[in-house]
Order: structure tokens, then sequence, then C-alpha cells
């Protein structure tokens, strides 16, 4: 076997797949030397479809986990600090002569299954090569011999470390390393073990009071909102798994931004939005995208600058706003409301100027949205889809088709504007960038709307670019222009033949300029510098 075809992937994976014992560092061994006695270079894909050909482990789709796992423990970390193949390292399995991978094992025996606790066996994640931020986190699995006030504790001082190092999601759960969401990226932490079933029933349920433990028990499912103190939230999401309890941690910002501070493009326009006296603004996008955030900015936007009553519904409570200009009521599903409906129709009868709806998730509530927005009142929602166009055909589409035409007619004159974002990694990989689709309630727009032909909204954006509109792929045009998003991470975004070729010219022009700048660098350089004979 050829060490030089050790990559940091393969190394990672063979580590895995032997600590979980779905190979054994013999059966690895023996793949390995015959990829390269058919004069093939040696990949992850590789070893798997030799594993499975030859009958060696029959739970692929662990294998394929694996996989991913280790490409992401690979970049992160580099090499694993104990390898199968190091005969420095102490072996997970006893090393034996290695055999031919298709006389690993008879074809008559049956591949052995994948112990259900044999993950549970599995060492720390290494910390040599883990970038500085992912040092020294508090060890979870210490919570499997603590009660719940100490592992409340420790789930505090992990979650304050997360928010210390600009993570946006925590993950908890029995059966899998703990890891984090930052810039985008998914990064396990160095230094944990696996989190055992106790510990991660320990930690997930420490902070719940007991109506909520006994809801959990009964439901299996929970969303909350946990509050160490009112600048430090947390969105919770708990469930139940195959291997335990497991735990989603979304980090809440502890202060409000504000709409110039976002990064869109035209922050005014947005922010004119929100004078509007009645009508609906919608702010969409996939799970993760920063809705929350948006929405929160325009909530804060107008509780500095008007004088009314603001009226919120959500699930839970995320910003806690309090009185500026306006008087703010938040209430939050379950514990002040037993529905967003029901908060709705209550709402009509509150005096509210402005009403908020943390997710538009169904026909009543849309249905009151877009009620509310017709009789006087300025009505702000979100709803998880990709752009203008499929967010006016969700709206429509909750509808049974003998209301369609009416309903087509109501959101045409009800509706305001349409910011549909996604967040993106920077070109340096130390934050993320807003990309935002903007649509305005123009005559044009609602006049599409109204005629159902909503699949040409995407060309009356891009004719609407003078007034503040905008589609997606000219954002993304505009964040590579700005210097945060470089070519090749725009460009698979783009199909528009004309962003595309404005796009290369931009980019053969600024790398001309870097070019021209370089050379005169030298040039000064080298006018400095007396000529050497010898």
């Amino acid at each position: 076997m050829n060490e030089k075809n050790i990559t940091k992937h393969i190394d990672w994976f063979c580590y895995h797949v032997v600590s979980e014992k779905l190979l054994s560092a013999e059966d690895c061994i023996a793949v390995l030397e015959a990829i390269e006695g058919e004069n093939l270079t040696p990949t992850v894909d590789l070893i798997i479809q030799v594993a499975h050909d030859n009958e060696l482990c029959a739970n692929i789709d662990r294998l394929n986990e694996l996989k991913d796992m280790s490409k992401q423990e690979a970049d992160v970390f580099g090499f694993p600090s104990r390898s199968i193949f190091s005969s420095a390292s102490a072996p997970l399995t006893p090393k034996a002569p290695a055999a031919p991978a298709a006389a690993a094992r008879p074809a008559h025996a049956s591949p052995a299954p994948a112990s259900p606790t044999a993950i549970s066996t599995a060492g720390p994640l290494p910390t040599a090569n883990a970038p500085a931020w992912l040092q020294g986190w508090p060890d979870l699995n210490e919570a499997a011999g603590l009660d719940y006030p100490q592992a409340k504790n420790l789930l505090n001082d992990f979650l304050h470390r997360a928010r210390q190092e600009k993570c946006s999601d925590v993950h908890l759960s029995a059966g899998a390393y703990p890891f984090v969401r930052r810039y985008k990226e998914v990064m396990y932490v160095p230094g944990q073990n696996i989190l055992s079933k106790e510990a991660s029933e320990r930690l997930n349920l420490a902070p719940l009071t007991e109506g909520q433990r006994e809801e959990f028990i009964a439901n299996h499912d929970l969303d909350y909102s946990y509050s160490i103190t009112l600048q430090d939230r947390y969105r919770t999401n708990l469930l139940k798994q195959r291997l335990g309890v497991a735990g989603a941690y979304r980090i809440i910002d502890s202060t409000v931004r504000s709409i110039r501070d976002l990064g869109f493009k035209n922050p005014e326009i947005v922010e004119k939005l929100t004078t509007n006296n009645q009508g609906l603004i919608l702010v969409t996008g996939p799970a993760g995208c920063g809705k929350s955030t948006t929405l929160a900015a325009l909530v804060d936007y107008v509780n500095r600058n008007r004088k009314d009553h603001i009226i919120s519904v959500e699930d839970p409570i995320e910003i806690i706003h309090h009185p500026k200009g306006c008087n703010v009521t938040q209430r939050e599903l379950n514990s002040h409301t037993r529905s967003f409906g029901n908060a709705l129709r209550a709402a009509l009868r509150e005096d509210p100027d402005v009403i908020v709806i943390g997710e538009m998730r169904d026909l009543e509530t849309i249905e009151m949205a877009i009620h509310s927005s017709e009789t006087g009142h300025l009505v702000i929602g979100t709803l998880n889809t990709s752009s203008a166009a499929d967010t006016m055909n969700r709206i429509l589409d909750v509808f049974p088709y003998n209301q369609q035409a009416q309903i087509r007619a109501m959101v045409a004159e009800s509706l305001k504007g349409v910011i549909c974002q996604q967040l993106y990694t920077n070109i340096n990989g130390d934050g993320v960038v807003m990309g935002a689709e903007i649509m305005l309630g123009t005559l044009a727009i609602s006049n599409l709307i109204r005629e159902g032909k909503t699949f040409q909204i995407d060309s009356t954006l891009q004719t609407g670019r003078n007034i503040g509109m905008s589609t997606m792929e000219q954002s993304h045009v505009d964040l590579f222009k700005a210097g945060v998003r470089s070519y090749d991470q725009t460009i698979p975004f783009v199909r528009n033949q004309e962003l595309i070729r404005e796009m290369q010219v931009f980019e053969a022009q600024r790398m001309g300029t870097k070019k021209a700048e370089a050379t005169a660098a030298a040039a000064a350089a080298g006018g400095n510098q007396k000529r050497k004979w010898f």
C-alpha cells in the first residue's frame, strides 16, 4: 500500500469506520490495496464502492454520512491524531496480514450489522490543527453525572462560548459530536466525545420547567425561547430521535440591528416601506437566511420613527422590543395565545396600527394577514419561499381554487413589498453577506398578480431597478462588484447571460488593475536596488 495515497479525508474516514466497527483496519487496508492494484487513485467514494461490492459492509447510508463528516474534519483538523495506518498509533483493532478485497469476507457470509451503540466507542475529536476559536470549549459529557442545575450551568457556559465566537446555532444530539454553525458552515467542536444518551438528555432538559418537561415527554417535540438573561436568549427546539434527545439552539442577537446595517444596497427603499399606514410587507427566504433579523429591524424602525401600537405574534418570541416611540405588545404562541389565527382575530379588536406575524404558515394565518392589511393596518410577516414569484404562488395556492381570483385582487391591492433574502459566506470566509430580491407593489406588479401572471415578475423586477427593485441574480452581481464575494463564489448563482458577461468584463478589468499595480510596485522596488554583478 502506497502511504502517499492516504489523504486526510481517507484517514479520517477509515478512523471512523473502524471506530464504529463497520469495517476492520484490515478491511480498509485490503480495499486500498485492491484499488491500487487496478492502477486507480484511492478516494473515499471508491473505498465505499469496493466495500459494498465485496460485501464488507451493508450499511451504505452510514458510510456516506461518515464520508461527509470526515471531509469536514479533514478541512478543519488536518490529519487525525490517531490513524489506523500509523504504526506509532495504538491500533483500534488487532492488526493482521491484509487480504485481497474480494477475499476479505466469504461471499456467502452476511455482513456484520452496525451496532447502534458502537458509535459511543469513538474517541474525542483531536484538538491539533483546529482553529484557535475552537479550542478550550466546556466538556459536555460531564453532564451525565450532574444534576439539572449543574447541567444547566454547563450548557450555559457552552452557549456563551458559542455566542462569543459568533456562531449562529448550537446542536447537541445523543450519539453525535457536538457541533456549531458559524458563517453558514458546520464545525465539530474538538476535544469533545460523542454525547452519551444520558449527557444529552441531562443537558437539553436542564433549562426546562416541570411543565415543559412533561410536555416534551408527552409530545417528543418542544419549541421554546430559552432566556438566560434578557440580553442572552436562544430559540430552542428539542426532539426525540433514534439515539436519544437532541437540541438545536439558535443564538438570538442581543441587540437589534438597523436596516442600514443589514447589507441592503438601497436601505432607504426598505425603510420607506415601513412608512405605509396600511398594506402587506413580506420578508421571505429559506430557513437560516436572517428573516427574523430583518423582521426585527423593520419593527425597530417603526418603533423609533412612529407613534403607534405594534402587536406581534411569534413562535417563540425572539427579539424583545422595548417601547421607544410606539407601544409594543408581544405575544408568544402557546404561552400567550393558542394559535396565530386566534391572536390575529383578537388583534383586530385591540386597536393596532402595525401587526407583526412571526410566520405565515397556514391558510388561516395568511387569510387573516390579508384581511388585516385591507382594514387599515400595516401587516409585516414572514414566509419560507425562495423568490418573489414563489411568494405570490405560495400565498395563492393555499386557498381553494374558487377563491383564488378574489385573493389575487386583494393581494394586488394591499401588497407593498416583498423582501426575499439569503445569506452567503463572504470572500474571506470570516463572515456572511446578504443577497436580497426586492419587489415593490407597483402598478405593474399589481396587474401581474391580479391577472395571475406571476411568471412575468422576474422581468418586471429587472426593468424596475431604477426605482429600487432587484432580482436575486442582480444582487449576487452587486455583491461581487462590491468585492465581498469572489467570481467563483458568484458565478454558480447567475444564469442571465448579460449579467455573466458583465461579471466577466468586471473581473478582467479588476485583474488587469491588480497586475498593473503589482508591476508598478515591482518596478519601484527594482529602481531602489543597486545592481548586483555576482
